[in-house]
């Protein structure tokens, strides 16, 4: 049976990067992009309810009344000792504003919800108003951005010394441009739909990087090995053969992360944890991101890369 060749139909891939990329892109030019309180400043506020209550029909109910885009979500923490628990739920509301939410405003929100039979205890003691200037949201959101460069160009450094073999920095580059895609793609989903940039996205975005960086060498070290081994062999047929010796390890490696991470995103769905949800959400888009360009994008790109530089140059180990 003959196999698939990756390297000769790269096009394929690189064209559905491009139009998933390109659409994500008019959708960003369209709608924006929404912003967590944590970069872009405002307030959030917890009130403490006797009982669990809808967290989507409160956040229509308050963005009818003050005519801002509110974010809302239930927490339930258990406290207690010597055999004795106390539950308490908590109605945190995120009104992301260029300024915080006045005194009558807090207050308005606290009217709101009571006028629309929402248990809350006004007056409870757990309760708790933040407010974040948008100057502190903005050097936040800049730190978080170089996390993510910093950790680019180590990796960058990392494979240009790893692998000199594949004209280091050619395949660093490309190791780098997978992760950029990586990151996009789940740039975009939020985009698409339109979930709220925060602090555990910039986690995700590290945490995914790692991951498929760990994909990309596993296969550019295949191509190391191979290209020992085959020394007469084009570079092409290097790069294919080295792509199928390793996609198997690669997709039941995604597979049994992704089982996790998925009834992960199940369980924090279902209890309605809103920062786990999109944590968990994250990980899903970047683990399938990451296997599709660690398998598909970032050798094929240094393939393309290697041959319009080298031509019919032949792959010999050093």
């Amino acid at each position: 049976m003959t196999r698939f060749d990756f390297v000769k139909n790269r096009k394929i891939f690189f064209t559905i990067s491009g139009v998933l990329l390109l659409t994500f892109l008019i959708l960003y030019l369209i709608n924006g992009a929404v912003l967590d309180i944590t970069f872009r400043g405002g307030t959030r506020m917890s009130i403490e309810c006797r009982e669990m209550v809808d967290a989507n029909l409160a956040a229509v109910k308050l963005e009818e009344a003050l005519n801002k885009k509110i974010n809302t979500s239930v927490m339930e923490t258990v406290s207690g000792s010597q055999g004795t628990t106390t539950k308490t739920i908590m109605l945190r509301i995120d009104v992301a504003s260029e300024t915080p939410l006045t005194p009558d405003e807090e207050q308005l929100v606290r009217d709101t919800l009571v006028k629309s039979g929402f248990p809350i205890v006004p007056d409870s003691p757990n309760n708790q108003v933040a407010s974040i200037e948008p100057s502190i949201g903005k050097e936040t959101l800049e730190k978080g951005l170089l996390a993510v460069l910093i950790s680019s160009v180590l990796i960058l450094i990392y494979v240009a010394w790893r692998f000199s073999i594949m004209s280091g920095l050619s395949a660093a580059v490309c190791a780098v441009i997978a992760l950029l895609h990586d990151c996009a793609v789940m740039l975009g989903v939020y985009v698409a739909f339109r979930i709220p940039f925060n602090d555990v996205f910039i986690a995700a975005i590290l945490t995914i990087i790692g991951y498929s960086i760990n994909d990309t060498i596993i296969v550019y070290d295949r191509i190391r090995e191979n290209a020992k081994i085959m020394q007469k062999s084009d570079m092409e047929t290097i790069v294919n053969t080295s792509v199928w010796q390793t996609i198997s390890r690669t997709i039941n490696t995604t597979l049994t992360t992704l089982i996790s991470v998925v009834v992960l995103y199940i369980f924090a769905a279902a209890n309605n944890i809103g920062s786990l949800k999109d944590f968990s959400l994250s990980l899903i888009v970047g683990c399938i991101a990451g296997t599709y360009s660690s398998v598909f994008i970032a050798a094929n790109l240094w393939v393309w890369w290697r041959t319009r530089r080298m031509r019919t140059k032949p792959v010999t180990a050093k």
